[in-house]
């Protein structure tokens, strides 16, 4: 029929321009065009709400084509711009219309008047919210991306390793095309100390209700370094903090991380305590809050923003009345034809949003945070008459010190593989990365671990093994019949996702423990019902919201990925090898009245099902066919350089390093962990306290002990290891 032909025509249009889209990469590369042309809907008006979450200048009026989605040119609008070896020389005045242009393009903001806090010894710390434009492909990495789309498999381990950026924002001053890169907003806290007369009249001057966020961050800088001639802060006073995850915003300063004395939390410690300095014996000045790309109060990625980015990604999503979206009438009646053309169309979107949310791992995390310190650190700027910039004058900058929780850890390990000055003072906390061990046998050897902790679990609250073999079997009644449990979220509560509320078992038996044992003795109206409580079901959408935070569920398995190689749900595959080789694991055999197992819980794993119904957010074709191209994504960038990392820590020795490694660790495995840090590996300079006193939540729950303890190690103040 003439539909069904017209419809062939334009799936072999969209897979022709899907095939240019990827041949690009010998020209002016793919990711050039990722780059340079995240222009949402264009054939209209872009949205306000759209480009709150990316910015770019750019338009491409003219075509007559309809727009598709957040990238729409199969040909780079610019040819990839030259890195400054390769650049003409620029005239004084170009270069310090440049370092203008730079300071326009950061935009650097304080959202609102800063807030002040008291804490022990009758100070007052002030905290300060900010925001920065960042940009969403930074220069080098977008370098990186071009080579490994032209290795091939046989590519040597020497051709795919990580080349160390020395300067973030090099580019940026030697081209100006490098502006067109589209910008993506970070936000991040400053904690500092109000010490003085001039600190509080700093303080008073940035509480001015009639300054614009811009002008608040420029009056931040007038104090700066408590040097009336220099707007700088020294970034070898600061510690950056970097968070676990990943996909979850950063602790808030007073509500989520206590400044109330110099013992209530690790930040108190550091600015507080006085036994925590840098690397020339100096205090540390501020502590900065980064909340990781597309997290928290950054330009977050949820569902809501995903939609508005990739419209055709999500043409086949049913409404909630289980009905096919309306899409493609002008194919009449033929159902056929239009599904063809909503997967093709849907086929083009998935390509676009998985390559953009390749952009989200601890690659582009650690270059964000190379961007927020030297944004701090040349805050305006400058070119002198012999044509050279601040940071040229200046030299290396590092961060004084950078404290790294879990993920924010692994992160740690590609900032020593992938910035040639990384942080001076490097302290990890239970986040020694499992570098060099396959994805899959990082689930298996999980699963064992998780087994343990839910046995630990049963042996404090040993009434619990009935209880929750009766909540699951519950669960699976429901789940056979018509009638499922629908949590107020909208997902289903099925069996499995219950189970999914072992997460919390990696923390402290007298916190994680007492709230896991709160939320399943609400599982019934009372002691002698079945039936499941409402209480019950709002506790388990509380607990568990990966809804409110995808990049968790559509990235947790690629923080393993470190280069060539797919995930493809390692944690599902894994424990479906256990069940087979051992029932105790099987949650349907263990749930029966009469088997002597308890039911084990799991744990900090993903799994295909959850976007199969039992999470509303993350269901539906466009959900769930992101997540399943993100576990068949098999051209990962790698992540860790074990030559970049013994330069930094034992060659040249620019950073000297600690780590807390929690003997018990559910999250991070302690023998891969104690693998990396043994003589002639990766990570021999770093100086390990090993502990089985505290989980892994041990710096939430001591962390003005723990960091402590690492500062004097890091040292040499202390003989840990003895």
């Amino acid at each position: 029929s003439y539909h069904r032909h017209r419809a062939l025509i334009v799936l072999f249009s969209l897979t022709n321009r899907s095939s240019a889209f990827s041949a690009t990469s010998t020209s002016a590369v793919r990711i050039n065009n990722l780059a340079h042309h995240h222009l949402f809907i264009r054939g209209g008006a872009t949205t306000s709400s759209t480009t709150s979450s990316i910015h770019n200048s750019n338009t491409n009026g003219g075509e007559e084509e309809p727009r598709t989605g957040w990238l729409h040119n199969t040909e780079p609008k610019y040819a990839s711009y030259p890195t400054s070896s390769s650049s003409a020389p620029l005239s004084l005045a170009m270069k310090r219309l440049m370092a203008d242009k730079m300071q326009k393009y950061r935009n650097h903001r304080i959202i609102t008047p800063p807030a002040a806090h008291p804490c022990g010894d009758a100070n007052r710390m002030m905290v300060t919210e900010h925001k920065i434009s960042i940009p969403l492909t930074h220069p080098d990495l977008k370098a990186a991306i071009m080579n490994n789309e032209q290795l091939s498999s046989t590519a040597s381990e020497e051709q795919r390793r990580i080349v160390p950026v020395e300067r973030i924002d090099g580019a940026f001053l030697t081209n100006n095309e490098a502006f067109d890169e589209p910008t993506i907003d970070v936000y991040f806290t400053i904690t500092e100390l109000l010490s003085n007369a001039q600190d509080e009249a700093h303080f008073h001057a940035l509480q001015n209700p009639n300054l614009s966020p811009s002008q608040r961050a420029t009056v931040y800088f007038q104090k700066g370094s408590n040097d009336d001639d220099d707007s700088s802060i020294d970034p070898s006073r600061m510690m950056l903090y970097l968070q676990g995850g990943p996909g979850f915003g950063c602790a808030s300063p007073v509500s989520g991380l206590s400044l109330a004395s110099s013992s209530s939390s690790w930040a108190a410690a550091v600015l507080l305590g006085g036994k925590v300095s840098n690397s020339d014996g100096k205090s540390f000045q501020r502590i900065v809050l980064m909340d990781q790309r597309g997290t928290g109060r950054s330009s977050a990625i949820c569902k809501q923003q995903l939609v508005k980015m990739f419209p055709d990604l999500f043409l086949l999503d049913k409404n909630k009345e289980g009905e096919g979206t309306v899409v493609g009438e002008e194919f009449g009646g033929d159902s056929d034809a239009r599904t063809m053309l909503l997967q093709a169309r849907q086929q083009k979107a998935l390509k676009e949003a998985t390559d953009y949310l390749s952009l989200f791992r601890a690659d582009s995390i650690v270059r964000d945070a190379e961007w927020i310190r030297e944004s701090l650190a040349n805050p305006f700027p400058s070119v002198n008459d012999d044509g050279n910039d601040d940071a040229a004058v200046n030299g290396p900058q590092p961060w004084g010190g950078a404290l790294g929780q879990s993920f924010g850890g692994f992160c740690l390990m590609t900032y020593l593989s992938s910035i040639q000055n990384p942080p001076e003072l490097v302290y990890f906390t239970g986040g020694i990365a499992p570098m060099n061990t396959p994805v899959r046998e990082v689930y298996d050897r999980l699963w064992l671990r998780v087994r343990e902790r839910s046995w630990k679990y049963y042996e404090q609250y040993p009434g619990d093994v009935a209880t929750v073999k009766k909540i699951v079997r519950k669960l699976l009644a429901h789940e056979n019949s018509a009638d499922p449990i629908i949590l107020p979220s909208g997902g289903i509560l099925t069996a499995r996702r219950f189970l999914q509320i072992g997460l919390a078992l990696g923390g402290s038996p007298g916190t994680s423990f007492a709230n896991m044992h709160s939320v399943i003795n609400s599982a019934f109206v009372d002691e002698d019902s079945d039936e499941i409580s409402n209480a019950f079901l709002k506790s388990i959408d509380y607990e568990q919201s990966f809804d409110d935070a995808p990049l968790y569920f559509l990235l947790h398995e690629s923080i393993y990925a470190d280069g060539e190689g797919a995930t493809q749900w390692a944690a599902n595959q894994s424990y479906e090898s256990h069940v087979e080789a051992n029932s105790e694991f099987d949650y349907r055999v263990t749930s029966e009245e009469d088997n002597s197992n308890p039911t084990l819980f799991f744990g900090e794993m993903v799994f295909p099902f959850m976007a199969h119904g039992d999470f509303s957010e993350l269901s539906n074709s466009g959900m769930r066919t992101l997540s399943e191209a993100l576990a068949e994504k098999s051209d990962w960038l790698p992540l860790f350089d074990e030559t970049n990392m013994r330069t930094a820590l034992v060659h040249k020795k620019k950073s000297r390093a600690a780590a807390a490694c929690y003997y018990d660790d559910m999250y991070v495995d302690f023998e891969c962990a104690m693998k990396l840090v043994q003589r002639g590996c990766p990570l021999e300079g770093v100086k390990v306290y090993v502990t089985n006193e505290y989980q892994h939540s041990g710096l939430r729950d001591d962390g003005a002990n723990i960091i402590n303890k690492l500062a004097a190690m890091s040292k040499n103040r202390l003989h840990v290891p003895s």
